[in-house]
């Protein structure tokens, strides 16, 4: 019935626009396409129209997060489809001429979820990555804090989602596409995000960021060191707002068919499938100690 294969945005309450837009645009690298008559900032890792929303607003923290989608059917179809699966989904149309409609629901958590079929590619003068700044791939994955979180990966399996891998029973793993995760949830006593991930080129890549940072006065709360589950080369600071940021790379590549990993040198387990892995042994296969706890 629906295809979801991307993750496509996130949208950020932001309460300090000058700071966070600096961050996005000149420490990101991201490239700025539009400000609203809202006031909401919207930036672009490279084709697509958006990938990162800043939202004005009294609060911090994540608002929404949207996810592209394909499907034979028609809209009214799919949301049909997602009512027959106890999902509230209703069709919103957007102001945005980038993407003019979603169809917009909330996860068991309470979260704001948009499926859409098509955005707005930028034009080819605007296109491409900037010379400087973090300038990831992408946006890789976006982790969540939830009270369930077994309760969440049942509900996204809905949506057509893998459940890859877990830390013990409290952390849950999930993809809609070949990359490990794009998403996963953290049982926690609190809400909110837990990190957004940011997709680096390779080691070297992530290196090289990690002096810009530096010398723009942003230091690194843990990493790098390549994590068990996932198996990426990872690393983690704060946006200006507190928003924990990872840069990884080199993580693992899900084929669903096989329900495997695409083989690494540096597994363990040959062929690597989904496990549940111990916290000792998932976050720092390195040994590199957390000066301050992740999970």
């Amino acid at each position: 019935m629906l295809n979801v294969f991307k993750l496509g945005y996130v949208d950020f309450h932001v309460s300090d626009m000058d700071a966070m837009t600096t961050y996005y645009e000149q420490i990101a690298g991201m490239t700025l396409t539009e400000t609203d008559e809202n006031g909401s900032a919207y930036f672009s890792t490279s084709t697509d129209h958006h990938n990162i929303i800043l939202t004005p607003s009294q609060e911090t923290g994540i608002r929404r997060f949207g996810f592209q989608y394909e499907s034979e059917h028609s809209t009214e179809a799919v949301v049909e489809h997602l009512h027959s699966l106890d999902i509230q989904a209703e069709v919103k149309q957007q102001t945005s001429k980038t993407v003019p409609e979603v169809i917009a629901f909330q996860d068991p958590e309470g979260y704001h979820v948009e499926l859409y079929r098509t955005m707005d590619m930028l034009p080819a003068n605007r296109r491409g990555f900037k010379p400087e700044g973090i300038v990831p791939n992408k946006v890789g994955h976006l982790s969540i804090r939830v009270g369930d979180a077994k309760q969440q990966v049942e509900f996204y399996k809905k949506l057509g989602f893998y459940n890859t891998d877990w830390i013990e029973d409290y952390f849950g793993f999930m993809t809609c596409n070949r990359d490990h995760h794009v998403l996963n949830f953290f049982t926690s006593e609190t809400k909110g995000m837990h990190h957004l991930a940011m997709e680096m080129r390779n080691y070297q890549h992530l290196i090289q960021t990690l002096d810009f940072l530096r010398l723009n006065g942003i230091h690194l709360l843990w990493g790098p060191s390549r994590h068990g589950a996932g198996h990426n080369i990872a690393c983690y600071h704060y946006d200006p707002e507190g928003n924990l940021i990872e840069l990884f790379t080199d993580g693992d590549i899900y084929i669903p068919e096989l329900d495997m990993f695409d083989p690494r040198p540096w597994h363990n387990d040959f062929p690597q499938k989904p496990k549940v892995w111990s916290t000792e042994e998932c976050l720092s296969l390195w040994g590199v100690d957390f000066e301050k706890a992740l999970v």
